[in-house]
């Protein structure tokens, strides 16, 4: 279905409110939350083999659970290694324990991308168990395939007669084996049919891209032209990772680019890979017209237990830090950051 913007008329007032023009008919809604890189393996694997279950989300369920839709990169294949979630050979391949399916699930999570240079870090085995492990626990996925080579499917989800529809993207796999056609690896003629076809069923099209240089604090110029060429071919949110850190929003005729969400939770220690933020976007309907009320910034503390307990001056620094690298207007109330631009409301 195609997607206009005419209908959301928003107004940023001095004071940050976004005020929306109301009409006598049925408006529908539907609230999406996006986050970044998720690794369940390596020490905090470790972790919930002890029993640790609750801890990875136990600080952001509050804000987790008030969502229709929670999405993440799931960094880490799930795959039962007899007790093992690191390479004793490498620590760039790793995966998490079969629990890792049931933590996501009780910490909210709705859908993850698998398409990521992880997906193949114990081989095909691996990467069919992780899918069969979420499907057990009801977690969509989507970017990679157990079985169809060739065909890595999108998904949908629906709530409120709003139909959101989910690509994902790597543009590289670590390990060499017969991944091929198992993984969505970026292809711009692949990826501009699979968001013309998609559209054909959703009111939004979301595309998660993972690549990029990890811990740079703009995307280099061949991966930002691929995340543009992503809106170019119809995608109305893209959703980047594999930085590891935050970097910038730009707003595209109307439709916006994520270029990295950061860490969400990964035990990492660079200052920046524990300081990110999510997306909360806010999705209207009226008849058949779908178009974003707002987007919210929720900036967080990330690491193996991410919890919302930024310093003021934490904060601050996001701010500066993604403005630097944004064509959108993004502006704080209340340590709560929102996204604007005169480019919503165009129609499409």
């Amino acid at each position: 279905m195609k997607i206009r913007w005419v209908f959301v008329v928003a107004v940023w007032l001095s004071n940050a409110e976004l005020v929306l023009s109301q009409t006598v008919d049925t408006v529908s809604g539907m609230t999406l939350l996006f986050f970044g890189d998720v690794n369940l393996g390596r020490n905090l694997g470790q972790d919930l083999l002890k029993g640790k279950v609750e801890y990875p989300f136990a600080r952001m369920k509050s804000i987790l659970r008030f969502a229709d839709c929670v999405f993440v990169n799931l960094e880490s294949p799930i795959s039962d290694q007899n007790g093992e979630t690191e390479s004793p050979n490498s620590n760039f391949i790793f995966c998490a324990p079969p629990v890792a399916a049931t933590v996501l699930k009780q910490g909210g999570v709705t859908i993850v991308s698998t398409a990521n240079n992880h997906a193949f870090d114990y081989s095909l085995p691996g990467l069919r168990e992780t899918i069969q492990t979420l499907e057990h626990e009801r977690i969509q996925h989507v970017g990679t395939s157990a079985d169809s080579v060739g065909r890595v499917p999108p998904v949908v989800l629906r709530h409120n007669g709003i139909a959101a529809g989910f690509l994902a993207y790597t543009q590289f796999v670590n390990v060499a084996g017969s991944w091929e056609g198992r993984i969505a690896v970026f292809d711009s003629v692949r990826a501009r049919r699979d968001i013309r076809l998609l559209k054909q069923k959703s009111d939004l099209v979301i595309v998660s891209f993972h690549g990029g240089k990890e811990y740079a604090e703009e995307p280099d110029p061949k991966t930002k032209r691929q995340l543009e060429s992503l809106v170019n071919a119809g995608a109305d949110i893209v959703v980047g990772h594999h930085p590891h850190v935050p970097q910038g929003i730009e707003v595209l005729n109307g439709k916006v680019i994520f270029y990295s969400l950061g860490n969400f939770i990964f035990n990492q220690s660079s200052p920046w890979a524990k300081r990110s933020f999510g997306v909360e976007l806010k999705v209207i309907k009226q008849r058949d017209v779908t178009g974003i009320a707002s987007i919210r910034l929720i900036p967080f503390r990330a690491y193996k237990q991410p919890a919302t307990d930024l310093q003021h001056s934490d904060i601050d620094s996001l701010l500066v830090r993604l403005r630097k690298s944004s064509n959108a207007a993004i502006v704080n109330r209340n340590d709560s950051l929102f996204v604007t631009s005169p480019q919503f409301g165009h129609s499409r």
